[in-house]
């Protein structure tokens, strides 16, 4: 582990599970990543790109079957998306949020991989997320979410960058460092998984906020189909522990793609040159999904 990094937002997510930067985007950033956001969804709703989260379906693999009510688009830095790709990569890429990535798993840049961005949106017709960790499935028993809980918790980290007001995410603070208690426990398993728990937050995010987060955090979304949301979802892994982070990754096809991924930027270069390394590493195995539903 490298000397003298900053570790505020890692000891907050420590205690609480997520870390909120206020004002993280200038206004001027908001500006230009929210027009690049208006014209992927566009593209995305007309049925011209295929990799989109379609209402009613929580996780991959979405229904290859279009339909403009979707809540989500994968895959911004695929180059399959060509110039509506471009802006994109100097966000994920850019100094001050690697640096934050950096903090959160004690690192230098150098010692994190490219993983996923892919964007958050309103659908056009409401839909919620179930409550979920997102490395363990619900039905484990209490022995193994304990036992999995203490696995890697910082192999990689996750944020939202909310373009518009944001009040979607939904988290229970520091259930990412113990097994669930019997409320929590029954309503992330029945048939609603949907119901108010004792000590829930919602985390409000305006344009230029950003909040990273632990994955196995217990969250869940709610989508407002009359509230616009253009949020980035993206995600970092650290070196070192690319095989804690494999399912979770390459669950999305990324390297399907990567080959054909030439960018520009030294950072994005070097986060780029990580990933391949473990996209390799796992080809030709069925990793499976890391949910259902």
């Amino acid at each position: 582990m490298p000397h003298n990094l900053a570790h505020f937002h890692h000891d907050q997510i420590a205690k609480d599970g997520f870390s909120i930067v206020r004002n993280f985007l200038t206004p001027e950033e908001v500006a230009r990543y929210r027009k690049a956001s208006e014209e992927v969804v566009e593209y995305a709703r007309e049925g011209k790109w295929p990799h989109v989260r379609t209402r009613g379906k929580q996780f991959p693999p979405w229904p290859k079957n279009f339909s403009p009510d979707i809540w989500g688009i994968s895959g911004l830095l695929n180059p399959d998306l060509g110039e509506l790709s471009l802006p994109f990569h100097e966000c994920y890429s850019s100094e001050k949020i690697l640096a934050i990535a950096s903090d959160i798993l004690q690192t230098d840049k150098n010692g994190l991989t490219m993983e996923l961005l892919n964007m958050l949106i309103n659908p056009l017709t409401n839909f919620g997320l179930d409550w979920h960790r997102d490395y363990i499935k619900p039905e484990v028993t209490p022995e193994e979410e304990a036992e999995q809980l203490l696995l890697d918790p910082y192999a990689g980290t996750q944020f939202n960058l909310a373009l518009t007001d944001d009040s979607c995410l939904i988290v229970i603070p520091a259930s990412h460092n113990r097994i669930r208690n019997a409320e929590e426990r029954e309503k992330t398993s029945n048939d609603d998984r949907k119901e108010y728990i004792e000590g829930q937050i919602t985390v409000h995010l305006h344009p230029g906020d950003i909040v990273f987060y632990n994955s196995n955090i217990l969250h869940r979304g709610t989508y407002n189909s009359e509230i616009v949301r253009m949020t980035l979802h993206g995600s970092y892994g650290h070196v070192d522990h690319g095989k804690t982070r494999a399912k979770g990754v390459l669950q999305f096809g990324v390297a399907e793609w990567l080959p054909r991924f030439h960018p520009t930027e030294p950072n994005l270069i070097q986060l780029r040159s990580k990933l391949e390394k473990l996209a390799k590493e796992f080809e030709g195995q069925d990793l499976g999904f890391a949910l259902e539903g």
